[in-house]
């Protein structure tokens, strides 16, 4: 018979993974809500609740899918403007993607701070990542929305995994201007 371990939590972090867990429901009673703002909403209360990276069972994770992870790499590391940066940028984005939806949860201002650059270097790397589809974007009035595309790295279960996989764009690696 082997042993279980079971970390334990202190008590005001169980209260307050319970209190999301209510406010999540409660929010899934009203289905005309915009997806992504839910998300966004349930990301930020679990960030100021210190339970942005954990869930019940532990740390979450992306699956990599380690051939497209490897040539996103090897494509920043020959073509990108500033390599080391959108390196360091790239191995980021995994630390705040949304799991549920692979929606970048941080800013570019918030990127630019953490990798100390100017902003509009973090909008040069992210176009550079999004023009080989390792990232997509979404436009919202002034307002940009990134996401992580499945088929590099995801989340989501199989059967969803499936169809957010055949519905993203394939990378598409480019040498010297050419596809």
């Amino acid at each position: 018979m082997s042993a279980k371990i079971k970390r334990f939590q202190p008590k005001d972090k169980l209260v307050k993974q319970q209190d999301l867990l209510k406010l999540q429901s409660a929010l899934e009673l009203f289905p005309e809500l915009n997806e992504k703002k839910v998300a966004s909403l349930m990301w930020e209360a679990k960030k100021q609740a210190h339970l942005h990276e954990e869930t019940k069972e532990g740390k979450p994770f992306i699956m990599m899918f380690s051939e497209q992870n490897t040539l996103v790499v090897r494509w920043l590391t020959a073509n990108s403007k500033r390599p080391l940066k959108a390196l360091e940028l790239w191995a980021v984005l995994f630390e705040y993607v949304n799991y549920e939806t692979g929606q970048i949860m941080l800013s570019r201002q918030e990127l630019a701070d953490k990798l100390e650059i100017h902003l509009n270097h973090i909008s040069n790397i992210m176009s550079e990542l999004e023009s080989i589809n390792a990232i997509t974007k979404e436009k919202e009035g002034r307002g940009v929305t990134y996401y992580l595309n499945p088929n590099v790295g995801t989340h989501l279960p199989q059967p969803h995994r499936k169809e957010a996989q055949s519905q993203a764009p394939k990378l598409a690696l480019i040498n010297g201007g050419k596809e």
